[in-house]
């Protein structure tokens, strides 16, 4: 039998809003503002990356003797691989897609044991994919997961999911999984401290428990000082305004295997230090991102930047300690 668009969208998180435009089902992680934003501000770049699918999940139990859908991938970073992970009851069983873009679409079919089980499936970090024909076995019964928690990531390549192959593996995939979060992903590769992002209108629209912001190595490495003064005050003040209530985390930059060159802004420990210490003013909550990887380049998909699904393991597991250690309290 067909699942409507509606019902699937029951079946779906990750996404602040979605559509169905000639038979195809799109989810969109940011607001038509926030895009709208993009659009003005990069229209080549940072616009093409918020269709990436990053953080988006198909999440629900079901009886189905099977489920299945079409798909079709864009691009929507620089990056060229796409993989949806499937998960049945937290335990992965696929991993599908393609290391090249030349193949941009097909059909995934999963076949279910017997009895209610919980399906998962990630959708791919890096490009952008929409699903069609959405198919399950006659008679099957659906009920969404449900999660205790509300989050935001907000960040840049890293945050997005550059460069881990099983989209499960990036760490705000894993924060939502750990965190049992409805997570929408806002960050996008190449960004920056972005206080345009942020609105009252999208603070009311979308009330997270927690809210976890990774910005700054861009900012070190693109900006003067005036510039990273301005844009890093701006977010981190205007994300204490408008989420009071939210525990909100401030994460510092990885270590980097070029921290050591002077930059327009100057050195690396002291943009590290200036955004812990304007975060804590913000009265934010402060982690120390600097350790959690080892300072070994086979830890990183490109030597020195961004982590392999190896690496996103070591960065997840010491965040998750440091973030406990106020969400447990």
């Amino acid at each position: 039998m067909k699942i409507g668009f509606e019902q699937l969208r029951s079946l779906a998180s990750g996404y602040f809003s979605a559509e169905c435009k000639d038979g195809e089902i799109i989810f969109h992680r940011f607001t038509a503002a926030q895009e709208k934003y993009y659009l003005e501000t990069s229209p080549r770049d940072f616009y093409v990356k918020t269709a990436a699918t990053s953080g988006i999940r198909l999440d629900f139990y079901t009886d189905a003797d099977s489920f299945g859908f079409d798909y079709r991938v864009t691009r929507a970073s620089s990056r060229t691989f796409y993989f949806f992970d499937i998960l049945i009851d937290g335990v992965l069983k696929y991993h599908l897609g393609e290391e090249q873009m030349w193949i941009n679409k097909g059909r995934i079919d999963i076949p279910l044991p017997a009895g209610e089980h919980r399906l998962t499936v990630w959708f791919p970090c890096l490009t952008a994919a929409v699903i069609s024909n959405v198919t399950a076995s006659d008679g099957a019964s659906f009920r969404p997961a449900s999660y205790s928690r509300r989050m935001i990531c907000f960040g840049d390549s890293i945050s997005q999911g550059y460069d881990a192959l099983y989209p499960m593996l990036c760490y705000t995939n894993r924060l939502a999984d750990h965190f049992d979060a409805y997570m929408l992903n806002l960050a996008i590769g190449g960004e920056k401290f972005v206080p345009g992002l942020l609105s009252r209108e999208f603070a009311g629209a979308f009330r997270p428990d927690i809210i976890t912001v990774a910005y700054g190595t861009n900012d070190w490495s693109g900006f003067d000082r005036d510039t990273f003064f301005r844009r890093c005050d701006g977010f981190l003040e205007k994300l204490a305004e408008y989420y009071p209530d939210s525990e909100r985390f401030v994460i510092t930059p990885l270590w980097r295997a070029d921290r050591d060159r002077i930059t327009r802004f100057g050195s690396f420990d002291e943009a590290v230090g200036y955004i812990a210490d304007k975060a804590a003013a913000c009265g934010h909550h402060v982690i120390d991102g600097y350790g959690f990887l080892p300072h070994y380049p086979g830890f990183f998909s490109d030597l020195r930047l961004h982590p392999n699904d190896l690496g996103y393991g070591e960065y997840v597991r010491g965040l998750v300690a440091a973030m406990e250690k106020v969400l447990d309290r």
